[in-house]
């Protein structure tokens, strides 16, 4: 569910604001929208020191495996790590210059400006020119010219006269400070110089812990500049407004009575842009991870959808990806990298690969292994043959698929129908409506893609189906006529009007929503396809040597490893998207909320 947030007020004395704010973030439960715009001296100071802390745990690498602290106290790894990020700079900066001069000089050859600055102390000019190579450009009188090299479509002239001269479309190149084998050696010496900073910053990779606890203190200390500077005063009273969960505002209450703060409640407005709190079931809790990682929640006023979203996002994922065998490298992965991993995307990739390894063992598919080998294992026995009679499987797959789409779009105009029908508002007819195209849509794809293949399970002889048709056909037409009479009310069909004159289009839209669901069937199968044609290609058959056999066990992890890849991303792409628009679209979710972030000690947040 989405918690319930509170609306408060918090007044307190002015000259007792710091006391009041750290009251507050040590209670961790009051998420602060500022009265007025924050600025001032003190909060651009937190940021700067804050942005300087990030910059300098970005330089220093994540630690090893057993990698050790160095022993320093976080300021003296702050330190000493801001003088080598400086300094680093300054020398990086010095041998971008320098490359640049090294290029620029390279066509002129070897040679020493020392000379050039000599020649002219005896009355010869020597300047350096780039021209075009194709270019015919008259030279100055009274001078000698020598092309030095030819670059691409750019030739190098040194010229040479005993007064002063112009050439006149040439690009004059003015020579290096040194030499080019100095400026070289001084190059050699910056990488050298860098390198080194580089392998003490990679020393400092066990102090990182250090650095990080420090930021999260910058980086609390800028909230709390925020939530001062954005405070709103009247002569002597300062005042802070945010959002409290409900469950916690007698937390507030007691605090406010004991510190002799006065404090106002009330239910947020239509006006306010409350933030979102998800307190989804335990077991459906790990989707917080891919709300977290794509950085989306649904509106306060909006339903928490995580249930379904774990629901089908965990069927997504298993038909994507398709492979037990990849499920178990992912089951394998996920354990090993439990310590690392956050709670919820540890139990998320759990319930996940666990579905992977389920679905591709049903569907007979393991490393993209020929189904003849897999029969001769005796893991044919755990197949279900709906999804693998080699006759009909790929449309029952696609079938399963629109089969699928139905049920989550359903489920979506279902829950709006009760909504609806707890507040005794009318528009829940035109839920239901929606509900009745759903399903005629799915027959409808059933009919057109797969020629009735899903309506063949149901046994229906001619006349039963001749008689189920023209229900249908009712049914839609009933559809249709309760989303045009009950999608607004008639006084707003003035201003309206455009939505029943879209509603074919949203009509069509209907149908090629529960079609898209096809895309877990094309993108599974087309993995599958990938990786028994990788397997084919490396181990066509016959006898193999053993350094042959080795070869192409690399090969195949590598293969291998390349198709993961490519249903990884499948599931960023389709198995999200499904969940986010198809399904969003006709629960009528926006994803528009922004995430309850309380202002609390870096110990709290944490």
């Amino acid at each position: 569910m989405i918690v319930q947030m509170k609306k408060l007020t918090l007044l307190c004395l002015a000259h007792a604001r710091a006391e009041t704010l750290d009251t507050l973030r040590g209670l961790g439960v009051l998420h602060v929208k500022p009265v007025v715009p924050p600025s001032g001296a003190g909060l651009e100071d937190a940021r700067e020191k804050a942005t300087g802390l990030r910059c300098i745990l970005e330089a220093i690498p994540a630690p090893a495996e057993g990698a050790k602290p160095t022993g320093r106290d976080a300021f003296t790894v702050v330190a000493e790590t801001s003088d080598w990020l400086d300094e680093r700079k300054d020398w990086q900066e010095r041998l971008d210059f320098l490359q640049a001069e090294i290029a620029r000089a390279e066509p002129f050859g070897a040679f020493d400006p020392r000379t050039i600055r000599a020649l002219a102390g005896k009355g010869v000019i020597l300047k350096l020119y780039r021209a075009s190579a194709k270019s015919t450009l008259p030279l100055p009188e009274e001078v000698t010219a020598q092309k030095m090299a030819v670059r691409k479509n750019d030739a190098y002239w040194a010229l040479f006269a005993r007064r002063p001269f112009e050439w006149a479309g040439a690009d004059e190149q003015k020579p290096p400070e040194d030499s080019p084998a100095e400026l070289q050696a001084e190059a050699d010496m910056l990488r050298t110089g860098i390198a080194g900073i580089d392998k003490e910053l990679q020393a400092a990779a066990g102090d990182r812990p250090l650095v990080e606890r420090l930021l999260a203190h910058a980086e609390a200390e800028v909230h709390l500049q925020e939530v001062r500077a954005g405070m709103g005063s009247a002569e002597s009273i300062s005042y802070v407004q945010g959002f409290v969960p409900a469950d916690e505002v007698e937390k507030v209450r007691q605090a406010a009575s004991a510190h002799g703060w006065g404090l106002v409640v009330e239910d947020p407005g239509p006006q306010d842009d409350v933030p979102v709190k998800l307190r989804p079931p335990r077991w459906a809790s790990p989707v917080k991870a891919v709300f977290q990682g794509i950085n989306i929640l649904p509106g306060y006023a909006e339903a928490d959808v995580s249930v379904v979203f774990m629901l089908f996002f965990s069927l997504f994922f298993a038909m994507i990806i398709g492979d037990a065998g990849y499920g178990a490298i992912f089951l394998g992965l996920t354990f090993l990298m439990r310590k690392k991993l956050p709670k919820d995307a540890f139990r998320l990739l759990l319930v996940t690969s666990s579905a992977t390894v389920v679905w591709g063992l049903v569907t007979g598919t393991i490393f993209g292994i020929n189904p003849e080998i897999l029969a001769k294992a005796g893991l044919d026995k755990i197949q279900i043959p709906f999804l693998t009679d080699p006759e009909k499987s790929a449309q029952n797959i696609m079938g399963l698929c629109f089969l699928i789409g139905a049920i989550q779009i359903t489920i979506g105009h279902v829950w709006n129908v009760v909504d609806l029908v707890m507040a005794k508002k009318l528009k829940a007819l035109e839920q239901f409506g929606w509900v009745l195209t759903t399903w005629c849509m799915f027959f409808l794809a059933d009919d057109m893609v797969l020629k009735g293949n899903m309506l063949g399970y149901l046994h229906l002889s001619e006349a039963a189906a001749a008689a189920f048709f023209k229900g249908l056909t009712w049914a839609g037409i009933a559809g249709v006529a309760m989303i045009a009479l009950f999608m607004m009310p008639p006084k707003e069909i003035k201003d309206g009007w455009f939505n029943l004159a879209l509603l074919p289009l949203n009509l069509v839209s209907n149908f090629t929503d529960v079609v898209s669901y096809v895309r877990l069937y094309a993108v599974g199968t087309a993995g599958f396809a990938v990786a028994n044609a990788f397997n084919n290609m490396i181990f066509p058959g016959g006898d193999v040597s053993l350094v042959g056999l080795l070869i192409g066990a690399v090969m195949a992890f590598l293969a291998h490893t390349l198709n993961v890849l490519l249903s990884v991303m499948g599931v960023l792409v389709h198995g999200i998207r499904l969940n986010t628009l198809e399904f969003s679209n006709h629960k009528g979710i926006s994803w528009s909320g922004s995430a309850y972030r309380p202002f609390a000690k870096p110990e709290a947040a944490a």
